[in-house]
C-alpha cells in the first residue's frame, strides 16, 4: 500500500456518531478512509474503497433497517468486504458521505438505512 497516495488530497466529508465514538470520514480519489481517533494522542484508521460502497448500495440500496450482521449475510460473497468490521467500516463511510444513516440503536447494535443510486 503506497501511503504517500493514500493520504494525499483527503477531503473531510463527515462525522458519524456511533454507540461508542466518533468516526471521520475522508475522500481520497478512489477510496475512503474512516478515522476513529482516540481518547488523548493516537487512533485507527481503515480504507474502504469506492468499489465497496458501490457493491453495498448496488445489493441494498433502498433497504431501510438492516443490522451489520444481516447486511454481511448479504454481501458475504464478495472479496471486496471481507469480514463483519471491513462492511462496519464501510457502512459508516456510507455515513459519512450522506448515503446511508443509522436509523436506530438496540443495545451495541446498529441499524442502517442505505439510499438507493451512484457513490
Amino acid at each position: 500500500m503506497d501511503h504517500k497516495r493514500l493520504f494525499s488530497g483527503l477531503r473531510y466529508c463527515g462525522r458519524v456518531r456511533s454507540v461508542r465514538r466518533d468516526y471521520h470520514v475522508f475522500k481520497g480519489s478512489d477510496h475512503y478512509v474512516v478515522v476513529s481517533p482516540k481518547d488523548g494522542v493516537g487512533g485507527n484508521y481503515t480504507v474502504v474503497t469506492r468499489a465497496a460502497l458501490n457493491y453495498i448500495v448496488n445489493r441494498l440500496g433502498g433497504t431501510k433497517s438492516i443490522s451489520t450482521p444481516d447486511a454481511f449475510k448479504v454481501c458475504k460473497r464478495s472479496r471486496l468486504l471481507r469480514d463483519r468490521f471491513t462492511l462496519l467500516n464501510a457502512m459508516y463511510a456510507l455515513v459519512g458521505i450522506k448515503a446511508a444513516r443509522i436509523t436506530k440503536v438496540v443495545g451495541q447494535k446498529l441499524f442502517f438505512s442505505i439510499r438507493k443510486g451512484p457513490i
